[in-house]
């Protein structure tokens, strides 16, 4: 994988010298000529800005090759990728470069354990011996193969594999016909998911998991999104909510509490521990009360909080709009302005821009959303946003009021005559005045137009996955991959 590479073919492509990138996506050119030229690791967040800019998906920039090109690929053993490695299992990739692929080959070396590790995902496995001897134990039935023979079986199914002789090596095809990248429908959200395949993994707590949330958990692990899970509650609640999901037991890790009346602040205090002990990087709510959640998150002593406003953005792909939009916030502030007072609002804002640019936007463009573009005493609210846009805001354009029509649409933005303004039609972000208009839009969007989202909550020290007992697995899953996403752009920026 050369990424420095594949950029410098985009550029080339899109006649885009390294001084004009730099301009348009704000990476000092230093660092640019470090990522082109492959002295530098690029952050994903880097690597989102510069495919925004230069119009291609992520695909193209870590594999060479956009998700839709379809084309026989050849790899040398140089260009092998080695993606997984323990102390009696190697794997290396023989098709890194093909993206979108629904089967994943690999040569593997087995070296001999006295403790084989089991595992299970959805899909189907395939392996040929070519060396040595093979032990392979699938839901209890052992096969043992020597050189030449091969196994096929459901990997949905307890399987571990171990080598009888001090070495064995066998090709390895394993095939996953739910990889996450197939099941989304967005391309911007397939460049989200493919980002954060490339990311550090990623250790995530599930409080007080339940089904669905726990099987979106099991898909960052398939990913290769996330390492490890900590999964906090009652050891009897999680065997009866989980039944058929907790099928990664090598890669989670139990914290089981015993039940009393105040079982779900203790397990939401536990969870919280582990993010303040640095064991892991995202917090997740499960089957749990939301203010139970919420209190330990904030709790002035042994919580997580900031002191910055907690908020939640959702992040959506539109039809007929080539970026990501950023809703702020649905679902946790009443209301924009408490109290009419104009700082409450900053905080909200300022986490939707830190998120806008951890997910690859340069400079986003607010627009502070109410029914009217004309500032009105009779709207107490849109006189308080035209003062929000009259803010030095740095690393952002922001301004308000607008309406719906002129925050996204450029031919609204002409037929109004509405010019020279530098968000009106170019919108990454909007902002709410009141939560039940930002409610409405989120619900139309995924409900009557099928749209797909990721929701996190921000102004705690680690994204906080706070998704409805409603959400499908692709919503808490998308959810996931945005906070990884997010938690590591926190930690290289606070490096910075």
């Amino acid at each position: 994988m050369n990424v420095g590479e594949n950029i410098k073919a985009a550029m080339k492509d899109k006649d885009i010298d390294a001084h004009l990138l730099s301009r348009l996506t704000g990476i000092e050119i230093d660092a640019l000529k470090g990522i082109v030229e492959g002295r530098v690791e690029p952050m994903v967040s880097d690597v989102l800005k510069i495919a925004n800019v230069l119009g291609v998906d992520t695909s193209f920039l870590f594999y060479g090759r956009s998700f839709s090109d379809k084309r026989a690929v050849k790899t040398t053993p140089k260009e092998r990728l080695r993606v997984k490695r323990r102390d009696d299992l190697k794997y290396e990739s023989l098709a890194p470069s093909y993206s979108g692929k629904h089967m994943e080959p690999f040569a593997i070396e087995v070296y001999k354990s006295t403790s084989p590790d089991f595992s299970r995902h959805s899909g189907e496995e395939f392996h040929y011996v070519l060396d040595g001897e093979l032990k392979i134990v699938v839901d209890g039935e052992e096969f043992v193969l020597k050189s030449g023979d091969s196994l096929y079986f459901d990997s949905s199914l307890p399987h571990s594999v171990t080598s009888l002789s001090d070495i064995s090596k066998a090709i390895a095809v394993i095939y996953n016909p739910g990889s996450m990248v197939h099941v989304t429908r967005s391309g911007k959200m397939r460049d989200l998911i493919q980002a954060a395949k490339m990311l550090k993994k990623r250790n995530i707590v599930l409080v007080c998991p339940d089904e669905i949330s726990l099987s979106a958990v099991n898909k960052a692990i398939e990913e290769g999104i996330v390492e490890k899970a900590y999964l906090v509650g009652l050891k009897e609640k999680i065997d009866e909510m989980c039944k058929g999901a907790l099928i990664h037991k090598d890669r989670y890790e139990f914290v089981f509490l015993r039940e009393d009346d105040g079982y779900e602040g203790r397990c939401a205090k536990a969870g919280v521990g582990i993010i303040r002990d640095g064991k892991a990087h995202m917090l997740m709510k499960g089957k749990i009360n939301s203010v139970f959640f919420m209190k330990a998150v904030l709790d002035k002593d042994s919580g997580i909080g900031t002191g910055r406003r907690l908020s939640l953005v959702s992040i959506f792909e539109l039809p007929n709009l080539n970026r990501l939009i950023f809703l702020t916030d649905p679902a946790i502030n009443p209301e924009l302005f408490k109290d009419n007072n104009l700082e409450t609002s900053i905080d909200i804002i300022r986490n939707a821009i830190e998120v806008a640019k951890s997910l690859g936007v340069v400079r986003p463009k607010v627009a502070l959303l109410d029914a009217n573009e004309m500032p009105s005493n009779s709207i107490p609210t849109t006189i308080l946003e035209k003062k929000l846009s009259e803010l030095d805001w740095e690393d952002a354009d922001v301004y308000g009021p607008l309406s719906y029509d002129l925050a996204l649409y450029e031919d609204a933005v002409k037929i109004k005559g509405l010019k020279d303004n530098p968000v009106a039609g170019k919108a990454d972000i909007l902002v709410v005045p009141h939560i039940d208009s930002g409610n409405f839009l989120y619900k139309a969007w995924v409900y009557t137009m099928g749209a797909e989202v990721a929701n996190i909550v921000l102004g705690a020290k680690v994204p906080l996955i706070f998704t409805s007992r409603s959400d499908s697995e692709i919503i808490k899953f998308l959810t996931i991959c945005a906070s990884a996403i997010y938690s590591d752009y926190l930690e290289k920026t606070k490096k910075t």
